[in-house]
């Protein structure tokens, strides 16, 4: 488990991670920028949702790729949904690694 604390101790000081929050606080405490945002994340949800259950997901998809163009023409959610797509790769990659580790680890078992 201490291997666990240290690698979220470790992550949430990477610098990365520290302006990805410090957007995320100026996003969530300036009211419209923030309900835009919530508006946009209600159009992906809708958008997952049809997409899963193989309805006809076009209305549902131009809906929200209209609302994040519009979204990203702010500088602040530009930056913020950049930086996202960074970390998401970031979490992948690291998932990939543990994945990749405990499969060695059994293998040479």
């Amino acid at each position: 488990m201490k291997s666990l604390e240290a690698l979220i101790e470790a992550l949430q000081e990477e610098p990365l991670v520290k302006e990805y929050r410090a957007i995320e606080a100026r996003i969530l405490s300036d009211e419209k920028l923030s309900n835009q945002y919530e508006d946009l994340l209600e159009a992906q949800k809708r958008y997952v949702r049809a997409k899963h259950r193989k309805q006809d997901f076009a209305k549902e998809e131009k809906a929200y790729e209209t609302l994040r163009e519009d979204l990203s023409k702010h500088p602040l959610i530009h930056q913020y949904l950049v930086l996202q797509e960074q970390l998401n790769e970031e979490i992948r990659m690291l998932y990939r690694m543990i994945e990749d580790a405990l499969c060695l680890d059994f293998e040479t078992r």
